[in-house]
C-alpha cells in the first residue's frame, strides 16, 4: 500500500489532535507520569489551539502520513537557531512523531522523518534533534538505526 506524506491544512487540526495527537499523548502518559494529560476536553482544546498557532509559525511544520484515506501517523518540526555565541548553524527539532500501532514497522516513520530532514536542509539546518522517552525502546531503538547519538541527558526531579 502506498504512504502519501502531506502538510497538514488548517481545516484538518480537530481531525489531527483527534485521531492522532490525543492517541500518541495517552501513549506517552502511560509511559511516564510526567506526561499525565489535564483531565477531561481541556487536554483537547489546548492541543487545539496550540496547533492553529504551530501552523502560523514560519518555522514550524507538521505533516501527515495517510494510506487510502485514513491517517497513520504524523511528524512535527521546526527550526531552532543557535544563539549568537555558537559557531553551529540552526537546528531542525523534532518535537513529535507518531505511528499508529497497526502500522509499525511499515517504514512509516522513517518517511514521515525523511521529510521533516529534507525540509530542515531548505532551512540550512546543519543538525536534527529530538528528544525520546527513555522508556520508550521501540522509538529509541528506529533513531539509533537512523543514526542518531545521544548527545545530552536530559535530567529533571521534583521540588
Amino acid at each position: 500500500m502506498d504512504t502519501r506524506v502531506r502538510p497538514l491544512r488548517e481545516e484538518e487540526v480537530e481531525r489531527l489532535v483527534e485521531e492522532l495527537w490525543l492517541p500518541f499523548a495517552r501513549e506517552m502518559a502511560d509511559l511516564d507520569d510526567y506526561n499525565e494529560l489535564v483531565d477531561g476536553g481541556l487536554a483537547r482544546e489546548h492541543g487545539v489551539s496550540y496547533r492553529y498557532e504551530q501552523l502560523e509559525d514560519e518555522d514550524s511544520r507538521l505533516w501527515i502520513a495517510e494510506r487510502e484515506g485514513a491517517w497513520i501517523g504524523y511528524v512535527r518540526a521546526s527550526v531552532s537557531a543557535a544563539p549568537p555565541v555558537f559557531a553551529r548553524g540552526p537546528t531542525l527539532a523534532v518535537g513529535e512523531l507518531y505511528v499508529v500501532p497497526e502500522a509499525r514497522g511499515e517504514g512509516v516513520a522513517g518517511e514521515l522523518l525523511d521529510r521533516a530532514t529534507g525540509w530542515g536542509e531548505t532551512r540550512d539546518c546543519e543538525r536534527v534533534g529530538l528528544s525520546v522517552n527513555a522508556e520508550n525502546d521501540r522509538a529509541r531503538s528506529f533513531y539509533d538505526r537512523r543514526g542518531f547519538e545521544v548527545r545530552r541527558l536530559k535530567l529533571d526531579r521534583p521540588l
